[in-house]
């Protein structure tokens, strides 16, 4: 998996989770979001690794239909973590998405 290889290539930080921390990580997989992104009236982005081993990319624009004024993005050859595995395609697709919001 390529975010456990990222995570165990950053061997100074503390990847132990507390139990508050595994507790939310728990809820939030757990809970239905379509209710809460279809209510929402904020521009919202959804971005997703093509190759992410936790949420298939499809899943990006599909959550991005559900808001009325939803985008999505796919970062290419990025898994889960988009932002630290292609930082400069992740940082521009952000940039474009707020400067089209603007």
């Amino acid at each position: 998996m390529r975010l456990v290889r990222l995570l165990a290539a950053m061997g100074r930080v503390d990847r132990t989770l507390s139990p508050p921390e595994l507790a939310l990580l728990n809820d939030h997989a757990k809970i239905d979001w379509r209710p809460t992104i279809r209510s929402s009236d904020l521009p919202v982005l959804f971005v997703a690794g093509s190759d992410s081993e936790f949420w298939p990319s499809a899943h990006a624009a599909a959550a991005a239909a559900l808001a009325p004024k939803g985008a999505s993005t796919v970062v290419p050859r990025a898994g889960h973590a988009t932002n630290m595995e292609r930082p400069h395609s992740f940082n521009k697709a952000v940039a474009e998405f707020l400067d089209s919001a603007s």
